[in-house]
């Protein structure tokens, strides 16, 4: 394997020459160390899949010089524009649909969506060796993390370990040390599907505490979102994910037509197969809204840790968007007072709702963090406090 010295411009020619006949090569960006192949050769887009040890139905980013480079491979609307404008070069990838070009040239891109257009994930990198190689390799180059799948990303040439590779462009640490933010902008509102500062999912059963949790992180800094409060802004406006509830669930809307959520949440409650097909419709509208929520915070602000907090954290597709899951817990009796108090609830009525949620088990098990809510609101703003500077700030 060959080492290239990344400030030197002959060996930068070499590596683009590299990839240009077939070869795969890692390459240095401002966030981290990447993979790089020709995106317009299969044998080459096969090997980097191959030494990644990548799912194959998961598309590979490519790497562009510009503006220039995303309008020939995609269409490019106004607010892709902008961002470009505002981000590139920079750790932002951008999610735009194929141009005609880019689906004939490219052979990375996944299977159209229900929009019918193929998309493709656009970056331009802050490093001038990553983008010399571009320009000296003459071809489009898809560029991902160069670390196996499910491995921390590499921010140093020592960091790598991969076998297969033709060479490595030695560009020196990387300034930013993790992946680059992901915006799609293939429809009218952006939606973030990667951040590029911390997420915090916040999940579990009622009365644990969630809310006071998600608090204690607004107070510290975090924006905040929350699934509940999606779900129900998309009962009272969202007309596609009413028409799917009307067709399950008809017996959960009144005579004149409005939904009934006192009537939702009986049928839910008393029939597993029923609280899984309302999952089955209001998950993807709610990640698809709080994707959506992220963006507008993350335009504001990039470096703004973000804080989501959900019931159904896990399995929604919520917890994809987040770099740490943290399970509350709190003690069975605890939790019924609780929601007594705050919901109005018979005792037989709490017992029922808690009894028909998964256990704490559950969500240990699912998360990376437990906090224990069986104290004082001092001692739970303390472990708070010790997620923020262990998990979030660093």
């Amino acid at each position: 394997m060959r080492i290239f010295d990344g400030g030197n411009d002959s060996d930068l020619r070499e590596a683009g020459a590299l990839l240009r006949g077939g070869g795969v090569a890692a390459l240095p960006t401002e966030t981290v160390y990447g993979l790089a192949a020709d995106a317009s050769n299969p044998a080459a887009i096969a090997r980097v899949y191959a030494i990644k040890g990548r799912p194959d139905n998961k598309p590979l980013p490519i790497l562009m010089a510009g503006e220039e480079d995303a309008i020939r491979l995609c269409h490019v609307t106004a607010a892709a524009r902008e961002l470009m404008a505002k981000y590139w070069p920079g750790p932002l990838t951008l999610i735009m649909n194929a141009s005609a070009q880019g689906s004939e040239t490219l052979c990375t891109l996944p299977q159209p969506g229900p929009g019918g257009c193929a998309t493709v994930g656009g970056r331009c990198p802050d490093h001038p060796a990553a983008l010399a190689v571009l320009r000296y390799a003459g071809v489009p180059l898809a560029l991902t993390s160069a670390n196996r799948s499910g491995e921390p990303p590499p921010s140093s040439p020592s960091q790598i370990s991969l076998i297969g590779l033709g060479g490595i462009v030695d560009g020196g640490p990387c300034a930013v040390g993790r992946p680059s933010a992901i915006l799609d902008v293939t429809s009218d509102a952006p939606q973030l599907l990667r951040h590029s500062a911390a997420v915090v999912g916040v999940t579990g059963g009622s009365g644990a505490g969630k809310s006071a949790v998600l608090e204690r992180l607004k107070a510290l800094g975090a924006a905040i979102v929350r699934a509940d409060d999606i779900y129900h802004k998309l009962l009272a406006s969202d007309e596609g994910m009413l028409g799917e509830l009307r067709e399950r669930f008809a017996d959960a809307f009144t005579k004149s037509g409005a939904f009934d959520r006192a009537a939702m949440r009986k049928i839910a409650f008393s029939d597993p197969a029923a609280l899984a097909g309302l999952n089955r419709i209001t998950h993807p509208y709610v990640v698809k809204e709080a994707r959506r929520k992220m963006a507008r915070v993350f335009l504001k602000d990039s470096g703004t840790p973000i804080a989501i907090e959900a019931i159904a954290l896990i399995g929604s597709g919520l917890d994809a968007l987040c770099t740490v899951k943290v399970a509350v817990t709190a003690p069975f009796l605890t939790r019924a007072e609780r929601i007594m108090s705050r919901d109005g609830l018979a005792s037989e009525d709490a017992m029922k709702r808690l009894h028909g949620q998964k256990d704490d088990a559950y969500y240990i098990k699912n998360c990376d963090i437990t906090v224990e809510n069986n104290g004082t609101a001092e001692e739970l703003n303390e472990r708070v406090d010790a997620i923020w500077e262990t998990r979030v700030k660093s």
